[in-house]
């Protein structure tokens, strides 16, 4: 089983200066707990899309190998 949630980073440019943005950090479900499975950083500074995309990734049972092709995906 996979988990996907949104993680908050407090990142930094030389065009935008220092921001916050919202990336996805996936987890598989292993005997000992849940455990790394991946993670798509920087995806928007809206926390409510992540959030929202997160789920629906957890929901439908995304393969986290998909994540990033899932997000590009869903970028206006």
């Amino acid at each position: 089983m996979f988990r996907f949630r949104p993680v908050k980073q407090f990142l930094s440019s030389p065009e935008l200066g220092d921001y916050c943005s919202y990336g996805i950090h996936a987890f598989v479900s292993t005997p000992a707990g849940y455990s790394d499975a991946g993670l798509v950083s920087d995806i928007s500074c809206d926390l409510q899309f992540v959030s929202l995309l997160a789920d629906r990734c957890t929901r439908l049972q995304l393969d986290p190998m998909q994540l990033m092709d899932v997000v590009l995906d869903s970028l206006p």
